[in-house]
């Protein structure tokens, strides 16, 4: 991909994955509520923000260094392309995951009351949530509108 493309991959699916996820966080803790949508409205803007930010300039960097590190010594182009591939989408997910839900956590204030076990259990919580949330959801939504907007991306 080159940088436009880029750009608006990540912006398309930090939209996608922080509506989605921070919704289904929110409903889940709070119910489906009148103070769950205005907290919703009024927190989204700030974590798509951060989500970009994040992504774009921390994690991208590297899923990118992790990437070439664990395909230096592989010269067939094609298994490069699918094991950069890999890499780049579980580091993604796994430090998004992370990241945001500590972020959310902190926000909120249960942070510091957690313990190790409860907190592990929690991002393992949204980890799951959010491999299936992007590969069921935001992942297909995301390429269909990517390649309508830019139709060479096609393969």
């Amino acid at each position: 991909m080159n940088f436009k493309q880029r750009l608006g991959f990540t912006l398309l699916m930090c939209i996608g994955m922080a509506t989605s996820m921070s919704w289904l966080g929110m409903a889940t803790n709070m119910g489906i509520n009148a103070a769950m949508w205005r907290v919703f409205w009024l927190a989204l803007a700030p974590t798509i923000a951060f989500a970009f930010v994040f992504n774009f300039v921390v994690v991208a960097t590297l899923s990118e260094l992790l990437a070439r590190w664990w395909t230096k010594g592989m010269t067939d182009s094609e298994a490069i392309g699918f094991k950069s591939g890999a890499i780049r989408g579980w580091t993604m997910l796994l430090m998004m995951s992370f990241t945001m839900s500590t972020r959310a956590l902190l926000i909120n204030g249960t942070f510091y009351h957690l313990t190790i076990e409860q907190f592990i259990l929690g991002f393992f919580g949204t980890f799951t949530t959010a491999y299936f949330v992007r590969d069921i959801l935001i992942m297909p939504l995301v390429r269909h509108l990517l390649f309508h907007a830019m139709p060479r991306l096609k393969k």
